[in-house]
């Protein structure tokens, strides 16, 4: 009986699908799943099943590492062309960061307290360093773009010299983020050693840059508005990079059975193996500020 009501229902109600749809839509607003709005997809009864929540975590982070580089490139973008949409859309990235952190980080420490293999340990341990980092390198995106803002909002411009600096800063930058993200989405250690190298010549370009801005200014070439938002870029740039580095020895850490970042950092700065120097001449030879100067 209850199934012959529920047929004689169906066929009452079919005509009026569409109408019955419109008002449920307006009635319970659907809510958006799309890459933003990464927490969605994690779901707190897995975390009995270490196995699933660990491939749960690893996607949703993945993504995250994804969205975080989409974020700088976009802000980046803003230096060179600024649009209020393109400012929007960095602060979306950035929200959506924050709100990946503190779902998955929640979700990580819960997850520790679980039964688990070593291998699954470590990825958990593994995850909840770069986590930060990675919800820290967007915060930096959106420090970008509010310069970017800034610049715009005030009609300032900087001199050519600044300019071309400043692109290979931002081209520099964004390898090291991309070589960043595909280390850590693919599991590539090839690509992780590669990040390092990188973030020193970047702290060296920055010290060149600093050099350089202030014999603008004492040219006379430079404001003192425009040397403030030329270090706040310099400053954030830099710390992109400190936070590739971070991801990227984290993921090398794991592969080693290391497990103290700043006792490993020290040791391949103060042992610059040949394929680190190997590394570090090409990067420098790709982002030159010095072939300019001459």
């Amino acid at each position: 009986t209850n199934t012959l009501m529920r047929l004689i229902i169906l066929c009452l109600l079919a005509p009026f699908t569409d109408v019955l749809e419109a008002v449920s839509s307006l009635l319970v607003p659907e809510k958006h799943t799309d890459e933003e709005d990464l927490t969605v997809r994690l779901e707190e009864r897995f975390l009995s099943h270490p196995a699933l929540a660990i491939e749960q975590s690893r996607d949703v982070i993945c993504n995250m590492a994804e969205q975080t580089d989409a974020a700088v490139k976009e802000a980046a973008g803003l230096l060179i062309r600024y649009t209020d949409a393109g400012f929007n859309r960095v602060k979306e990235l950035e929200a959506a960061g924050d709100r990946c952190e503190d779902t998955l980080g929640s979700n990580l420490v819960k997850l520790t307290l679980q039964e688990m293999t070593e291998r699954q340990s470590r990825e958990a341990s593994i995850f909840l360093h770069t986590l930060s980092d990675f919800e820290r390198v967007s915060d930096h995106a959106l420090n970008i773009a509010k310069s970017a803002q800034e610049l715009h909002d005030k009609n300032l411009s900087f001199s050519d010299d600044a300019k071309r600096e400043l692109r290979v800063m931002i081209d520099a930058t964004l390898e090291a983020l991309r070589l960043t993200t595909e280390a850590f989405v693919n599991s590539n250690l090839d690509q992780a050693v590669q990040v390092e190298p990188l973030e020193e010549l970047i702290d060296d370009l920055c010290d060149e840059m600093k050099l350089r801005h202030v014999e603008r200014l004492q040219r006379g070439q430079c404001t003192i508005v425009l040397g403030f938002v030329f270090n706040d870029l310099l400053t954030s740039f830099e710390r992109i990079s400190d936070h590739c580095s971070n991801i990227a020895v984290a993921m090398i850490e794991l592969n080693s059975g290391v497990f103290d970042t700043h006792e490993y950092l020290g040791q391949i700065r103060e042992k610059r193996s040949p394929d680190f120097e190997r590394y570090y001449e090409a990067f420098r030879e790709r982002f030159s500020l010095w072939e300019e100067q001459e």
